[in-house]
């Protein structure tokens, strides 16, 4: 996984200058140098805000693998997973189908600590839309203005083209699957 270096990929192949894409991704420029040089770790928000500003996915910067064909069978083991660990909550992020990427679809794993809430996402693209499957622990997911607190087993489809963010107000880590669907109709 070379963020860094996919950042600057994409930052330079789209022509943008680092203060054109910092003012578009919402950082300083300072900061944008910072992690493309490798010295500092973007928290996930700030990495959805960049792959937002660069017209890309999350996966897509972490360099995920996203064959154009879906080949027959495509096995992902729990240790070959890339992950992404954010420095600031320690929040997980696990990309499960990376063959689905290249189809506009994100299957990911999250595991959030105790008492801990993600920064808020900003809104996707419109189209975009997110589903999510609570296995363990407690989850509040703010869409919006409204929230609305799962219990293991529950799911939550939304459109995602508001600013959202996720929290764990229990005791004990959750966990949970998302589907993001950013395939255009």
């Amino acid at each position: 996984m070379d963020i860094p270096a996919n950042i600057r990929r994409r930052r330079q192949g789209h022509s943008l200058s680092l203060e054109a894409l910092a003012a578009r991704a919402g950082v300083s420029r300072a900061m944008l140098s910072a992690i493309e040089r490798g010295s500092k770790n973007p928290t996930v928000k700030l990495l959805c805000n960049i792959a937002a500003a660069l017209d890309c996915t999350v996966s897509d910067l972490l360099g995920e693998a996203t064959p154009a064909a879906l080949a027959p069978i495509s096995l992902v083991r729990a240790g070959d997973r890339q992950r992404l660990i954010d420095p600031q909550s320690g929040i997980e992020r696990h990309l499960l189908a990376p063959a689905f990427v290249a189809r506009g679809l994100e299957v990911i794993w999250y595991t959030i600590p105790p008492h801990t809430e993600s920064d808020v996402f900003p809104p996707h693209p419109p189209g975009t839309a997110e589903h999510l499957t609570l296995v363990t622990g407690t989850l509040v997911c703010r869409l919006g203005a409204q929230a609305i607190a799962l219990a293991p087993g529950d799911s939550l489809s939304f459109q995602a083209d508001v600013p959202h963010a996720f929290a764990n107000p229990g005791t004990e880590p959750c966990a949970y699957f998302l589907l993001i669907d950013s395939r255009r109709a």
